[in-house]
C-alpha cells in the first residue's frame, strides 16, 4: 500500500496594504467615531487622557532615578523611551487620542463623506475629554510628588521646564513635527496587519518624539499641568504652552499627512475596480 507524505508548505504571507486599501481602512475608521454619540466620545476620551499620564509618571520615575548616575544625555535617552509607554495603552486599547483624529477624521470630509460640523464636534469632545482627563492625572501626580519615594516634584519640574523656557514660534513649529510624526502614527498603524507591527510603531514613532523632545499637547498636558500644581509653572505659562502646541500638532497632522496622503493617493493611478478586488483578496 502507498503512503504519501504530506508536505508541509510554508505559509504564504500576506501582501502589504496597498495606499487605497490603508485610505480606506482609515476612513472606516473615521466614519465610525464621526458618528459615535457623544457620551462615548467624552468617556473614551478621558480613558484616554488618565491613560497617557503614565508615560509621564515613568518619565519622572526614570529622571529622579538615574539623575547623577548616568550622564545627563544618557539620562534623557531612558526618559525619552519611557515616553512610547502611554500610546501603547492608549492607541492598542482603542482609545480616542485627539492627535490621531486630526489626521484621520478629516479624511472622510476630504471625500466628502461627512461634515466639517461633525469633524469639528469630533475635535472639541474628543480634545476637551483628553485635556480634562490629563489634569485629573496631572493632580494626582502633583499630590504625591513628594510623598512616594519613586519621583519627586523636581523631577515634574525639570520636565516642564523644557517646554515653557521657548517662544511661541518655536512652541508651534516644533509641536507641527510632533504632529506631523503622530500622522504618520496612524497612517501606519492603519497599514500594520499584527498587533506586533503595531507596537513597533507606536514605539519607533513616539519614542523619536521623546527623545527629540518634541511637544504633544496631550501629553505635554500632563507635563505642564504637574508642575503648575506643584506651584512651579503659573497658570499663564501653562495656557500659553498649550495654545501653540495644540495649533501646531494639528498644522503638522493635517497637512504633511491627511492632505498631502490623500491627495498622492488619490492620484496614484490605480484603478478603483483592481484595489476592490485586492481588499476582497485580502480579507478573505
Amino acid at each position: 500500500m502507498l503512503s504519501f507524505k504530506k508536505e508541509n508548505k510554508p505559509e504564504e504571507q500576506k501582501p502589504q496594504k496597498s495606499q487605497m486599501l490603508i485610505l480606506r481602512h482609515t476612513e472606516e475608521a473615521a466614519l465610525t467615531q464621526l458618528e459615535r454619540n457623544s457620551k462615548g466620545l467624552i468617556l473614551s476620551g478621558i480613558s484616554a487622557g488618565l491613560d497617557i499620564g503614565f508615560s509621564v509618571l515613568l518619565m519622572a520615575v526614570v529622571l529622579a532615578a538615574f539623575t547623577g548616575i548616568f550622564p545627563h544625555p544618557v539620562v534623557k535617552f531612558i526618559v525619552g523611551n519611557m515616553y512610547p509607554i502611554g500610546f501603547i495603552f492608549v492607541v492598542l486599547g482603542r482609545s480616542e487620542l485627539f492627535t490621531e483624529h486630526t489626521t484621520l477624521a478629516i479624511l472622510p470630509v476630504l471625500q466628502r463623506l461627512s461634515s466639517i460640523k461633525k469633524l469639528l464636534r469630533l475635535w472639541l469632545l474628543v480634545y476637551l475629554s483628553n485635556i480634562f482627563g490629563g489634569l485629573i492625572f496631572s493632580l494626582i501626580l502633583s499630590y504625591f510628588a513628594n510623598s512616594l519615594h519613586f519621583f519627586h516634584a523636581s523631577a515634574l519640574n525639570e520636565i516642564a521646564d523644557d517646554f515653557i523656557k521657548y517662544n511661541w514660534w518655536t512652541k508651534l513649529l516644533s509641536a507641527a513635527l510632533a504632529g506631523w510624526l503622530m500622522g504618520l502614527l496612524a497612517w501606519l498603524v492603519a497599514a500594520s496587519r499584527e498587533t506586533i507591527s503595531q507596537l513597533a510603531v507606536i514605539f519607533i514613532i513616539t519614542g523619536a518624539i521623546g527623545i527629540a523632545g518634541l511637544p504633544h499637547c496631550i501629553v505635554g498636558n500632563i507635563e505642564v499641568a504637574s508642575s503648575m500644581f506643584t506651584g512651579h509653572v503659573s497658570f499663564a505659562q501653562y495656557i500659553s504652552f498649550l495654545m501653540p502646541v495644540t495649533l501646531g500638532n494639528i498644522i503638522g497632522g493635517v497637512f504633511f499627512v491627511s492632505i498631502l496622503k490623500f491627495n498622492h493617493t488619490m492620484n496614484s493611478g490605480v484603478e478603483k475596480e483592481v484595489e476592490l478586488e485586492e481588499e476582497k483578496n485580502n480579507d478573505a
